[in-house]
């Protein structure tokens, strides 16, 4: 017997996650503006599609917010796993690339999770033995690792009632989306922020090799040798990739010879100049399933990128309800680390 569920989960879906939950957003957008329900939507949109369909609405009574630490019954509900949406956002994000290649962990009812990571080099290989004679024991270098915590992201985009009733609604709200989500990871991930409010960038606490000088093809492979050789000293190396602002992702094109194969993942959140190796199965994350999203055509809102905590104090502010027009928040938790210092960095490079 085949237990249905109310509403889709990732694991039920033939299509992709992000396209579920660009389509559900769609609907439920159309569904707010002419005031029926998000079903009805849907099927107007998009037939009768049972693998993408938009769930019933799920009603929760008011509570205090839980938070991951807390004592009570909200502690241990922090379920998690790598999520798909941010897998699919590969080809728009190099961050999202560099999830899709790492280790993908999951929660499992945890609050955060430890992944250690083990330093190797030629030392640590095995040894050739004599008949009789003692076989060497090699120390395992454990480190540390990464402790994951998760996160919180959001993206608020707004749009006015004319628009959404638009026949492009769906094309629009991937867009925003993806581009939104997209800048926001890659910035994150290839900083140099320490773990707060967002998780800790891969170069936080990493010194920057030295740019080789005078440009061109001579700058351009002193400065992989360098990138390589940290890495070969904390025995990484095998299959590292190069993120990169799209300026010396064209370059390392145009220089370097069609046998050059490292992967080049161009990012825009990444500063001119800047060239990142990273061993990717260093890097660990973990992130809730699907993204959440709610809609709103009461609130106010304050259109600016630092917003006040208080929303009468900022501006410029408007009223969704004055000026027509609905907002989307949409919501997602993940965290990620590196399990070993697998990571190295050129800035000002000059080719």
């Amino acid at each position: 017997m085949t237990t249905q569920r109310p509403f889709p989960i990732p694991s039920d879906l033939e299509i992709s996650a992000l396209d579920t939950l660009v389509r559900a957003t769609s609907a439920f957008l159309r569904a707010h503006v002419q005031r029926i329900e998000p079903e009805c939507a849907f099927k107007a949109m998009y037939g009768d599609d049972r693998d993408a369909r938009v769930g019933e609405t799920v009603l929760r009574a008011a509570v205090n917010p839980a938070t991951t630490t807390g004592v009570n019954w909200a502690g241990p509900l922090a379920h998690a796993t790598v999520s798909q949406t941010v897998v699919e956002m590969a080809s728009v994000s190099a961050a999202a690339s560099l999830i899709a290649a790492g280790m993908k962990l999951s929660f499992n009812g945890y609050a955060s999770i430890h992944a250690p990571g083990r330093l190797v080099d030629a030392s640590d290989a095995g040894t050739w033995v004599a008949e009789g004679m003692p076989a060497t024991v090699r120390v395992q270098r454990i480190t540390p690792g990464a402790t994951i915590l998760p996160c919180k992201l959001m993206v608020i985009n707004a749009a006015t009632q004319e628009q959404i009733e638009a026949s492009n609604i769906e094309e629009v709200s991937r867009a925003l989306l993806t581009e939104s989500m997209a800048l926001a990871l890659d910035a994150a991930v290839f900083g140099a922020q320490a773990s707060g409010v967002s998780p800790p960038g891969i170069l936080n606490g990493v010194s920057a090799q030295t740019a080789t000088a005078g440009g061109g093809l001579p700058a351009l492979e002193g400065d992989m040798k360098n990138l390589m050789a940290a890495l070969v000293a904390v025995g990484a190396g095998r299959s590292p990739i190069i993120a990169c602002n799209p300026i010396q992702a064209t370059a390392i094109k145009l220089l370097a010879s069609p046998k050059f194969d490292l992967p080049v993942w161009p990012s825009n959140a990444i500063a001119p100049g800047t060239v990142i190796m990273v061993e990717p199965t260093s890097f660990a994350s973990a992130f809730t399933p699907t993204p959440e999203f709610e809609i709103s055509s009461q609130a106010m809102l304050q259109f600016q990128d630092s917003p006040t905590s208080d929303p009468m104090a900022g501006t410029p502010t408007k009223s969704l309800w004055q000026t027509d027009s609905v907002a989307w928040k949409t919501k997602m938790r993940g965290g990620w680390g590196m399990r070993a210092p697998h990571v190295s960095v050129v800035n000002g490079a000059t080719w």
